[in-house]
């Protein structure tokens, strides 16, 4: 355990305090939690279950407002807080004390090199928003132009670090505790570089951009554009959307929208960041997700993005369609394949969770499947049963989450299952056409040839190292006679069936030359003849199994 800070005693051991105050008692006490609190520390704190998630959330602000932003990252990734407190969390708004313009202005012209006048016509010295981190202030460019300025608070980043110090502690003393049963380490460092990219305004501007290049064909969403030229680590400004919080729409403004249809493309732009595009807003709280006049949403607040790998993309969308399909074991095998499993693992028992996890989530077919919830729950599961999944699982659940409460505010009747379902399967079917493309037959076919040249070579070094009795591995009450010619035999096998491969992938990566020679119809000859001579070495490995069997018979 690091050594503790003199400064991080107090918070310490308030942090503790509140985890005792409001965690899991029983698994708590189970790993002797409360042998790091003073004994007026748990009299204080004797019955959780008579705290509300008001007290919760009040006793976190007293923490300080940096807290409350960690608060809202950590919600729902940590196991020992019950599931109430978690949804308190993501109710909580960090909304504090605007500070005045007489200090926003020094940072603005620290960062940005010039003074403000000579960069903006006018600003307004009233802040529109105030955050932990951060405040936004309008403001009109020499071109006329409505931009949003968003400027870091005095201090912020001192403030984080400082803070994380405290809570590392804390974390690394339940690791060590449940022999890292929860990964907490692990989380709040996913949590700190979350944190940190988001006090880098870069990064936002960054994000803003790309995510804003994604979404260009949905007209009906709209992303700020940011002015580069006027972005900064601490400083950031972007284009000015004025709306309403989607929370905050009256009846009326409802009835008027067409609000199935908008609820729609909402959840389809983010299906689309997450499954196809690997980079996706994480964010969308109420206070994050406006609606302009014209009935268009706007995304604010980039600065938190997850990102996900191709690999994870094309397995997330597996998982996600056996969730709406209520595939119980599928979901539970695709799970273990993104995650890492402890020794103790026990596999029926987690199937059987998660089997009936996805049969309650399919016995309502009219309010569909929230899918963030399910995500959350299987984290949950992962968690007891000792699978660890990578910690953006819970970032993509929390997010889901939060997008399914803001749908049903649009459009209270709103069923997501037959969108999630359409959408998963339409990605599939485009990941399927991807891994056929060209480029990959073509490094596919490069990968075959190099095996197949390299087989024979590598088996005749194996066989001649047993021959030489080199290897260090001792075989007895076997003629090794056979053993060589049983080796030979599974050589020449892997070696013709490699062939064949090789003769399939150069088929199918001929239909796509436009120069392959004569063709017969709309298909080269070419490739026909080398389909031909792939068929024939199929059928000729299949009746040699067939042979094989029957005189084994």
């Amino acid at each position: 355990m690091k050594t503790m800070h003199p400064k991080d005693l107090l918070v310490y051991r308030d942090i503790l305090k509140l985890v005792w105050k409001y965690g899991n008692r029983s698994m708590l006490s189970s790993i002797g939690f409360e042998k790091h609190l003073e004994k007026d520390d748990t009299s204080d704190a004797q019955d959780n279950e008579n705290h509300t998630a008001e007290d919760f959330a009040s006793d976190l602000e007293k923490l300080g407002p940096t807290y409350v932003k960690i608060g809202q990252i950590l919600a729902t990734q940590l196991p020992i807080l019950p599931a109430q407190y978690k949804q308190a969390m993501e109710r909580l708004q960090d909304d504090v004390e605007a500070i005045p313009f007489n200090e926003v202005a020094p940072i603005i012209e620290s960062e940005l090199g010039s003074p403000i006048l000579s960069l903006f016509e006018k600003i307004d010295t009233l802040p529109i928003g105030a955050g932990s981190l951060a405040q936004v202030h309008t403001a009109t460019l020499k071109n006329e132009t409505q931009v949003a300025i968003k400027v870091q608070r005095p201090g912020a980043l001192k403030n984080v670090n400082e803070n994380f110090r405290a809570l590392e502690h804390v974390a690394s003393t339940i690791d060590t505790m449940t022999n890292e049963r929860y990964g907490l380490v692990e989380i709040l460092e996913h949590t700190r570089k979350t944190l940190l990219d988001e006090l880098d305004f870069r990064h936002e501007a960054s994000n803003l951009s790309t995510i804003g290049r994604h979404l260009k064909k949905e007209p009906m969403i709209l992303v700020p554009r940011p002015v580069v030229s006027l972005c900064s680590q601490r400083v950031l400004t972007m284009s000015y959307h004025p709306g309403e919080k989607v929370t905050e729409l009256s009846p009326r403004r409802i009835d008027e929208l067409d609000g199935d249809k908008l609820a729609g493309k909402l959840f389809r732009s983010y299906m689309h960041q997450i499954l196809v595009q690997g980079t996706f807003h994480a964010d969308p709280h109420p206070g994050n997700v406006l609606l302009d006049q014209q009935g268009r949403i706007i995304l604010l607040d980039l600065g938190m993005v997850g990102h996900i790998s191709p690999n994870m993309r094309e397995m997330l969308t597996q998982l996600v369609l056996a969730i709406a399909d209520g595939r119980g074991d599928q979901v539970a095998d695709i799970t273990i394949r993104i995650g890492e499993p402890d020794r103790t693992y026990d596999h029926m028992h987690f199937t059987q969770q998660v089997n009936n996890l996805v049969m309650q989530c399919n016995q309502n077919p009219v309010e569909g499947i929230q899918l963030g919830k399910v995500l959350l729950d299987i984290a949950n599961i992962c968690a007891e049963d000792r699978v660890r999944l990578p910690p953006i699982m819970t970032t993509i659940g929390k997010t889901l989450l939060n997008l399914d409460e803001l749908a049903r505010t649009i459009a209270p009747t709103f069923n997501p299952s037959d969108t999630v379902r359409r959408y998963s399967s339409k990605i599939l079917t485009k990941h399927f056409r991807r891994s056929f493309s060209r480029m990959r037959l073509y490094d596919a076919a490069i990968e075959i040839s190099r095996l197949v040249e390299e087989a024979p070579r590598r088996m005749n070094k194996l066989l001649d190292t047993i021959v030489r009795q080199d290897l260090g591995l001792k075989i007895d009450a076997i003629d090794e006679e056979k053993l060589i010619s049983g080796f030979e035999k599974i050589a020449n096998r892997i070696t013709f069936g490699l062939i064949v491969a090789a003769l399939y992938l150069s088929g199918a990566m001929t239909l796509n030359v436009e120069h392959a020679g004569p063709r017969f119809g709309d298909v080269p000859l070419r490739s026909i003849l080398l389909f031909m001579g792939a068929f024939l070495g199929t059928g000729m490995i299949l009746m040699t199994m067939y042979f094989k069997r029957s005189n084994k018979k």
